[in-house]
């Protein structure tokens, strides 16, 4: 084969790798996805996601809460949960348990999403503690009282989900293991903060420009979408390679 040739198939080739992602980019914007929760799952910028979004997002509230309250949530522009779950049928769905729920209440509710959705990919967002409980919370193995944001407890709630609905798939952000992996490389000395209460804004809430940023991408690597920087191109590049690298460990 000639040179002319050689490049003339090589051209052939990349031309066809990327239709190949423009197509695939294609059908993931055509992907739908809802998201149900507190300012936990606000703080994951579901307006920056992509495809078609929805979301109920009430400031504060347990998933229980919501799914009894249904009618006035805090962000105004929800998409309230009973007209839009029974109208549409999504290709995800984010639920996020929060303080006040017990393990057997999150399983039932979230059961009851399930099965009105029965061909939703489920999302378990973990949210995550306030920075002063955060360690505390992570290594509690006590599922018995109210949720604590902890390995334990999401590994449970996901146990009881499975033996529900084995054929279904639950999948989750992580946030609550990101926010660990980031402490201990504060106390290795191997991130840009000097305390995990640097990522948070207030007691529980994320930075805009960094806290945030990580927990965007964690929901976008559940819903199977892209890495983006797209919102946050002021933030200091150092912070987001960071960022990126505990991104990197996810599952």
């Amino acid at each position: 084969m000639n040179k002319v040739s050689q490049v003339f198939l090589s051209c052939i080739i990349t031309l066809c790798a990327l239709s190949q992602v423009s197509f695939s980019r294609a059908d993931e914007l055509k992907k739908s996805y809802y998201l149900i929760g507190n300012s936990l799952t606000w703080d994951t910028v579901p307006s920056l996601l992509d495809g078609d979004v929805q979301w109920h997002v009430d400031c504060g509230k347990s998933l229980p809460y919501i799914f009894e309250h249904p009618k006035m949530p805090c962000v105004k522009n929800s998409s309230l949960w009973p007209k839009a779950l029974k109208e549409k049928q999504y290709d995800f769905i984010s639920v996020q348990p929060h303080y006040g729920s017990t393990l057997p209440e999150d399983v039932d509710v979230i059961s009851k999403w399930v099965e009105m959705q029965p061909k939703a990919v489920f999302i378990i967002h973990t949210g995550w503690a306030r920075s002063a409980t955060r360690a505390d919370e992570y290594t509690n193995e006590d599922i018995a009282g109210k949720l604590q944001h902890s390995p334990a407890y999401f590994k449970s709630l996901l146990t009881e989900l499975k033996k529900r609905y084995p054929d279904r798939q639950f999948k989750q952000t992580y946030a609550i293991d990101l926010l660990d992996k980031v402490n201990s490389d504060i106390k290795n000395k191997q991130a840009p903060f000097n305390q995990i209460s640097d990522l948070y804004r207030d007691a529980i809430h994320m930075k805009t420009d960094s806290g945030r940023y990580l927990m965007h991408n964690a929901m976008r690597h559940a819903m199977g979408q892209p890495r983006s920087e797209k919102g946050y191109e002021k933030t200091d590049p150092k912070t987001k390679q960071y960022l990126n690298r505990v991104l990197d460990t996810l599952k």
